[in-house]
């Protein structure tokens, strides 16, 4: 996997992926050199990688993705067919990029990074650390020429992550959730009682309606948290727009006609 020696006298050009002690995903720490590359996924069926991230969870890809080191930065590869990752910066709220599916080559302009990777039953995720904060502005690459980018050797993922039912009245109460960010409008999250009148439901199925989708769908641990309706809320919209679940082509389904919705409302 490497195209460099590693660069011992120099530990200033050295990318270290570890453990997000955040996170159950357990994970060894591997420091990149210059040119090295490190493969992540759930492996298993003679699809190696470096670094196992989901044993078991059939919404991650066998591979994955990758990372490799610049030296002074690193980037990152999403082979997955239809879900996008997300980058988060930890040292500063709110900075993060979007890794589109079928993306080689990503580069990343954070020091400190968390990688987050949709499962079955939530999140896996990891952090990156670069030497230095790269300048350089973002181009994804697509490798279409390169068919290891998009050969997953017949495999067919048998489960999905944040699988939704789009017809359900929990994903039109999702989408109102995520309208004024998408349309840029304030407040940026909606109250409750908006979000009932968007849809045409009660607030109390509003209500349940997002414990549905951060349990179930999105699999956040609300128990002692305590934050209430507008913490729920803002983790709700982080996580749909994060990971692409909901876009500005999806606020279309607020203005069609489907009849009674299924569900809760």
């Amino acid at each position: 996997m490497s195209a460099h020696p590693l660069l011992i006298d120099d530990p200033d050009q050295l990318v270290t992926v570890q453990k997000d002690y955040d996170s159950d995903t357990p994970m060894d720490t591997h420091h990149l050199a210059p040119g090295q590359t490190r493969t992540f996924g759930r492996g298993g069926r003679n699809r190696d990688v470096d670094m196992k991230l989901a044993a078991g969870d059939l919404a991650v890809h066998r591979h994955a993705g990758d990372i490799t080191s610049y030296g002074d930065h690193w980037r990152i590869s999403n082979i997955s067919q239809n879900r996008s990752y997300i980058v988060e910066n930890t040292e500063r709220l709110a900075g993060f990029v979007q890794v589109p599916p079928n993306t080689h080559g990503m580069l990343v302009p954070f020091e400190t990074s968390r990688v987050r990777i949709p499962g079955a039953a939530g999140e896996h995720s990891f952090l990156v650390m670069a030497p230095a904060a790269c300048a350089g502005v973002l181009v994804p690459h697509l490798r279409d020429s390169d068919s290891d980018w998009h050969d997953n050797t017949g495999e067919r993922t048998e489960a999905t992550s944040f699988r939704m039912d789009r017809f359900h009245t929990y994903y039109r109460v999702l989408v109102a959730y995520c309208e004024p960010q998408l349309r840029g409008l304030n407040p940026p999250v909606p109250p409750q009682r908006q979000v009932a009148e968007r849809v045409n439901i009660g607030t109390s199925a509003v209500n349940s309606h997002v414990d549905y989708l951060l349990k179930e769908k999105f699999r956040v641990d609300l128990e002692g948290n305590g934050q209430g309706v507008g913490w729920r809320a803002q983790v709700l919209i982080e996580k749909a727009l994060y990971f692409g679940v909901v876009t500005e082509r999806d606020l279309a389904i607020l203005d069609q006609e489907h009849g009674t919705p299924k569900g809760l409302g």
